[in-house]
């Protein structure tokens, strides 16, 4: 009976312990951290997009001057 009641507390302790994990993620600050890494992987994506349009203009400038002999 002691190993089943000892087995018993350590499932309410784990049980506890996701509880209060599940909770967390209901707080404020949570929240606000989500929102900014989503707000922060969006920026990211748009520089990349940037970026990836600059070095084609680049490119396109420096043929055309590579075209005219420069």
């Amino acid at each position: 009976m002691s190993d089943e009641l000892a087995e018993a507390k350590q499932l309410i302790k784990t049980l506890q312990g996701q509880v209060s994990s599940l909770q967390y993620t209901k707080h404020h600050d949570y929240k606000f951290l989500v929102d900014e890494n989503r707000r922060l992987e969006q920026e990211l994506n748009e520089t990349k997009v940037d970026n990836k349009k600059l070095t084609q203009q680049i490119n396109d400038m420096a043929a055309k001057l590579r075209d005219s002999n420069f």
